[in-house]
């Protein structure tokens, strides 16, 4: 009995049916003494916009440590203290997660855990601790009350099993609440992942936030590890007859330890304009840091009702205006956007994106009223990828704006944002306007206040789309491309083949590119792109029949590949001299040695003769 026990405990070990890893230490000893953590140690840290070695940046002190000499010091000075601890974007497994905390006895502390890496997507909890000894934990909704140690250190801790969506917070050892981690810190709704900690100089009232942490421990006590997607062949490069068509397979793998979601956008090559640099948003003081937070609609709405336009097509999930938002704690800096994804772009993929169309309703008394329209490309559900254009514009209170832009932004298949940016300075103004919510979208109700995105909707009471739209001209491109399925599910160790799709039926001869970008919750991998080629052949110059001959890839670097369903009896290959630069029946050719130009390849086939052109890069 004893034998089979030690045999079976060895098989439960082997298989790593349990893991167990400490994946962060942080006794604050290896740097200097006012060295900025998120300069010092960038893969574990940053600031809540991305400026390390700035005021937002926790500093290395040594006027407190738990151990033996140094902590992280997050006060005012020179700005508030922002620093992100970044965990990872874990979605799978258990976790023990604590530091230590010393607040002096005039001072007061705060932190909060973010389900995103990326700052100021979900709040998944924040913790007050004023400067009277009381704690102030907000999750659910609720506010949760407790007291903390002055003046000495005292342990902050966190057990997070994502798998069974459950956290428990014990302060100095004591358990001091437990509830469901996917809560939001103001709902009961939110994303069960566990990104990073914000260690950020706040506070309530009157209070003066300054505390010191140290010991910094992050370790995995169970569970699976994270998915991650393998797509292979990493890209394809297919030919097809001008009206034919043709296919190919791609094969997604989920290589991880947990479950797998993942889905696909085709995205066409076409020619369009380079991201612009972001512009950087001013300085804000926060009352809170959540944009909904203090969002409200206007009390007496004067409805402005529907936009007007001519476009060929229009992008837009809102009604007619019949309400605006306001912020009741001013300055505040604001982006409001709509997110147009690609299964509502890819068939106008070709199209030109030439004007938006926005409401705005009040605006500020003392001036300050120039606003920016901003196109941003595709990143994910929750925040969008590089700004693409913008253009500053005037507005006019209580009615519909036309911006047309200077330069139309091509429309390529892939996720699009259109928003604008302005800032309202007087207090009890509603400048956004919205519909009425009756058709109401998450996609359409993006908000910023400079760093994070959230949704306006995240408050039950404003569940509307912003008046956006963005205007198309043009005549979209032939789809030539497909793939099927379009999005799955796989547990570990699984996979799936994706049928992907040529059609030629109304293409020229040439070449043509895309790619298939896949989406999925591999936090290492968030994004993957697969190229797609596509050469598309004709009747060669000179032909007298068609002899179904095709020459891929074109433009070639290395090797080109003749491609024909008849006999070969020879190939030749010239230059533009006419100097025969190889003759044989090869189908697969070697052209590395030759200089970058325009070649003539003749193929003879038991059908006839082709002539055609490729290009050496």
């Amino acid at each position: 009995m004893k034998k089979l026990y030690l045999l079976l405990l060895a098989m439960f070990i082997g298989f790593g049916s349990f893991s167990q890893t400490v994946l962060f230490e942080d006794d604050m000893e290896s740097y200097n003494v006012g060295d900025y953590l998120a300069v010092e140690n960038p893969v574990w840290y940053e600031t809540w916009s991305n400026n390390p070695g700035s005021g937002e940046d926790a500093i290395v002190s040594s006027d407190f440590a738990h151990s033996p000499t140094k902590s992280a010091l997050v006060d005012e000075t020179g700005g508030a203290t922002d620093l992100i601890l970044l965990l990872g974007n874990k979605t799978a497994g258990q976790f023990e997660l604590s530091w230590w905390m010393y607040i002096e006895t005039a001072y007061a502390g705060y932190y909060n855990l973010q389900h995103f890496e990326s700052p100021g997507i979900e709040w998944a909890m924040e913790c007050y601790l004023n400067t009277d000894g009381t704690i102030d934990l907000q999750v659910g909704g609720i506010t949760v009350n407790g007291t903390y140690p002055k003046d000495t250190w005292f342990e902050v801790k966190h057990e997070i099993d994502i798998d069974a969506d459950n956290i428990k917070l014990y302060i100095d050892g004591t358990l001091f609440h437990e509830w469901p981690f996917s809560y939001q810190g103001g709902g009961t709704t939110g994303t069960n992942q566990l990104g990073g900690v914000d260690f950020f100089a706040g506070a309530q009232g009157t209070d003066d936030p300054k505390y010191y942490f140290d010991d910094v421990y992050f370790e995995q006590t169970g569970g699976g590890g994270d998915p991650e997607i393998t797509v292979t062949p990493m890209e394809l490069n297919n030919w097809v007859l001008a009206g034919g068509t043709n296919s190919d397979m791609l094969n997604v793998q989920n290589t991880g330890e947990s479950d797998l979601d993942w889905a696909l956008a085709i995205i066409y090559d076409l020619d369009v304009i380079d991201a612009m640099p972001v512009t950087p948003q001013p300085s804000l003081t926060y009352s809170t840091k959540n944009p909904v937070s203090g969002a409200m609609a206007d009390p007496t709405p004067g409805a402005g009702g529907p936009s007007s336009t001519e476009a060929t097509a229009q992008l837009h999930y809102d009604g007619d205006n019949a309400s605006a938002i306001g912020w009741n704690t001013v300055p505040v800096t604001v982006t409001v956007a709509a997110r147009f994804p690609s299964a509502m772009t890819l068939p106008y993929a070709g199209m030109e994106l030439i004007s938006v169309e926005v409401f705005t309703n009040d605006l500020n008394a003392s001036g300050g009223n120039d606003m920016t329209v901003k196109i941003y490309g595709m990143g994910n559900t929750y925040e969008p990828g590089a700004l693409l254009y913008e253009q500053a514009f005037t507005p006019s209170a209580a009615s519909w704006q036309t911006i047309t832009l200077t330069t139309p932004v091509m429309i390529t298949g892939e996720d699009i944002w259109v928003g604008y940016t302005f800032t309202q300075v007087t207090a009890g103004i509603f400048t956004p306007g919205t519909d009425d919510g009756a058709n109401y979208n998450s996609n359409g109700d993006y908000l910023s206040t400079g760093v994070g995105w959230s949704h306006l909707g995240n408050n039950p009471a404003l569940m509307y789309n912003w008046n956006i739209r963005a205007n198309l001209e043009g005549d979209p491109i032939s789809q030539w491309l497909s793939a099927t399925p379009t999005s799955g599910f796989l547990p570990p160790l699984g996979s799936t083949d994706v049928d992907v799709m040529y059609d030629a039926t109304d293409l020229i001869p040439g070449t043509y590119n895309a790619f298939i970008r896949f989406l999925s919750n591999d936090p290492a991998n968030p994004s993957l792109d697969v190229p797609v080629e596509l050469t598309v052949g004709g009747v060669g110059i000179n032909d007298t029949e068609k002899t179904n001959v095709m020459i891929y890839p074109n433009p070639a670097q290395d090797y080109i590949t003749i491609q024909t369903s008849n006999t070969v009896t020879s190939v030749q290959i010239t230059d533009f001299s006419g100097k025969v630069l190889y003759r044989g029946t090869g189908t697969k050719l070697d052209v590395r040695n030759l200089s970058s130009g325009i070649y003539f390849v003749r193929t003879t086939t038991d059908k006839g003769t082709s002539n055609m052109k490729f290009i050496k890069k």
